[in-house]
């Protein structure tokens, strides 16, 4: 590593420690490993009830697999309330392939929504794995879900690489139950430009705005995939054209109460941005580089290499 190349990467891990320590101070809580087994059976009652569980239904990740976990060195944190003994979020991530420069995070949740918590979770573990010597996070989040969208693209600065139709199968739990399981893996290049530009964002305590401007992309003619219908119901629209360079996908902004109160419509806005979202992404001439608030996806066409 050259002089500069490694002044710039202790200043990267410097902002990272700063960010990660900002954002859980805005949050109210402390971010810590879990390490005893006391620790991961609390983790794993919290995590049951963000996501439903309910018997006979169990949570995939168990306190024995979370020690195994731990004892290889892989990520377990918690997010405690000051004094350290309310558990009100956890994360669990493993090393993936290539080894000694990526890793996948499997689940993180906190209870309740809002009140930054999930956000300090990530930003330390982007800390974590900076301090580890690794370039690179992976996730999978359900692409229906707006809130998760704009958290992870437009708060985190990740970015969705492949589509997964059905990818876990059926699941058992509150927000998965009856409902296939496609899943967008994202993505976070942890020195990239949106992830450092997003890092400063909420290292500053700056709220944002509500991503890119949707209604310049329409008034400039950017042809629709998708759109919601008067009704809340998937409306498809037209693909790309061999010149645009851009292209708009939308979606609910709250699908998880579309699932509560109309199943049919929530299945229909399944199948239809499976259509939309897996043929745009399945190649390599299309890239998502961003999410508004207001429950649009920008595609943009890939410059050549």
């Amino acid at each position: 590593m050259t002089p500069q190349a490694g002044r710039a990467a202790r200043e990267l891990l410097r902002d990272a420690a700063a960010t990660a320590a900002a954002t859980a101070d805005r949050a109210g809580v402390e971010i810590r490993p879990l390490e005893s087994l006391e620790h991961m059976q609390a983790a794993c009652e919290v995590l049951s009830r963000i996501w439903d569980i309910r018997p006979p239904a169990a949570l995939d990740v168990q306190p024995h697999l979370l020690r195994v976990l731990g004892h290889g060195g892989n990520y377990l944190a918690g997010a405690y309330r000051p004094g350290g003994t309310q558990l009100v979020g956890a994360s669990v991530a493993f090393f993936i392939e290539p080894l000694g420069a990526a890793m996948h995070s499997h689940i993180t949740g906190v209870l309740g929504v809002g009140h930054g918590v999930g956000a300090a979770l990530k930003w330390q573990q982007r800390q974590w794995a900076l301090e580890r010597g690794l370039s690179r996070i992976t996730w999978t989040y359900d692409p229906l879900i707006a809130r998760n969208s704009f958290f992870n693209l437009t708060r985190l600065g990740a970015r969705p690489e492949s589509y997964f139709v059905d990818f876990y199968g059926p699941l058992d739990d509150g927000p998965n139950r009856g409902q296939p399981t496609d899943r967008a893996e994202v993505v976070w290049d942890l020195s990239s430009g949106p992830a450092v530009d997003a890092g400063r964002v909420a290292r500053e305590g700056v709220l944002g705005g509500a991503g890119f401007d949707v209604d310049a992309l329409l008034h400039a003619g950017t042809p629709v995939r998708l759109r919601v219908g008067p009704s809340g119901e998937p409306v498809p629209g037209e693909s790309p054209a061999p010149g645009d360079r851009a292209v708009l996908v939308g979606i609910p902004t709250d699908i998880e109460a579309v699932r509560r109160t109309d199943p049919a419509t929530a299945l229909a806005w399944r199948v239809q941005l499976r259509a939309a979202l897996s043929s745009l992404m399945a190649g390599t001439a299309w890239q998502i580089t961003g999410f508004a608030r207001s429950g649009w996806y920008l595609l943009e066409r890939r410059k050549p290499s």
